[in-house]
């Protein structure tokens, strides 16, 4: 299991980019935007590390991107996480396990004050091509 947790690493460069590109509701008057304890690249290890592919995604070659919003409220806390565009039943039961059992993030803060934020997280499987060959 451990090469397709490394394998993470190429398809989270994406990811990592559109992260930074997320916003707030009303982003024009925010002054920081949520994030994640540790910035973008400790997203990327986090859901490394924490991302596990499920047998039977990987016994039926099933791959794509789980678009999931979620969030961040006023303490850093995730709350309603939801799928917005999923790919099959479970890569999406992974990516909403992964993305509710994320730390606590830094709200994002306007006028001063900590905001809830609603975020959506792109989370990439891919399955290297020599597990699609066989």
């Amino acid at each position: 299991m451990n090469r397709f947790c490394r394998f993470f690493i190429v398809a989270f460069t994406f990811f990592v980019t559109v992260v930074s590109s997320l916003s707030a509701t009303d982003k024009e008057n925010v002054s920081r935007e949520a994030s994640f304890p540790g910035g973008n690249v400790e997203l990327a290890n986090y859901l490394q590390a924490n991302v596990t592919y499920p047998e039977v995604s990987m016994k039926n070659n099933e791959i794509g991107k789980v678009f999931v919003s979620f969030v961040v409220e006023k303490d850093g806390s995730i709350q309603d996480v939801k799928i917005e565009k999923g790919v099959t039943p479970a890569l999406n039961e992974e990516a909403l396990r992964v993305v509710r059992s994320m730390p606590k993030w830094t709200p994002a803060l306007k006028d001063g004050k900590e905001v809830r934020t609603v975020l959506t997280l792109p989370i990439v499987f891919h399955l290297p091509n020599a597990v699609l060959e066989k």
